[in-house]
């Protein structure tokens, strides 16, 4: 019989707190109106922006790099879901920050192209998709699955060039 099964707390204490951090915060930002709301935006920025972000990367500190390329995500979404809760004719503090969040989502995409260019130059150089999934992980941190997906693409599009060549008569 298949049973559901929880996260392990000690191990993941994180997915039990930042629920509890955005109900507390969404309930006071959706009730809060006039004056309060300055104090909101600071309150959910924060929480949202640099408190979950941190208590991410405590969490999963031990996996390095993946535990901070997490907590710069989950830092660009705070800021996106801040400035979203708090009306934009209100909004102070957001103004300045929100370009953080723009900066953090280049670091992400500049991380990205560079595991995705990895991948096709291991496929490319003549690598087969299965050796280089089975390298990337370790390599790179990320999931087995999302290394496969990668590996497969670039071997799809590998073949398609070398069919387009062949029609060309190269």
């Amino acid at each position: 019989m298949n049973t559901l099964q929880f996260p392990n707390f000690r191990n993941h204490w994180f997915l039990f707190i930042a629920p509890l951090v955005v109900v507390v915060d969404l309930s006071v930002a959706l009730t809060q109106r006039g004056d309060a709301l300055r104090v909101v935006e600071a309150g959910l920025l924060f929480d949202f922006a640099i408190l979950l972000p941190l208590l991410c990367f405590w969490c999963y500190r031990a996996q390095g790099k993946r535990a901070a390329i997490r907590a710069v995500a989950l830092a660009c979404l705070g800021i996106w879901g801040a400035s979203h809760l708090v009306p934009a004719s209100d909004q102070v503090l957001l103004s300045y920050v929100s370009p953080l969040r723009y900066v953090g989502l280049a670091v992400l995409i500049a991380i990205e192209i560079l595991v995705v260019v990895a991948v096709w130059k291991a496929v490319f150089k003549g690598g087969s998709a299965e050796d280089v999934a089975k390298s990337l992980p370790a390599s790179h941190d990320m999931p087995p699955w999302v290394a496969k997906l990668l590996a497969w693409e670039a071997r799809f599009w590998k073949t398609c060039w070398n069919s387009i060549r062949r029609l060309l008569g190269q």
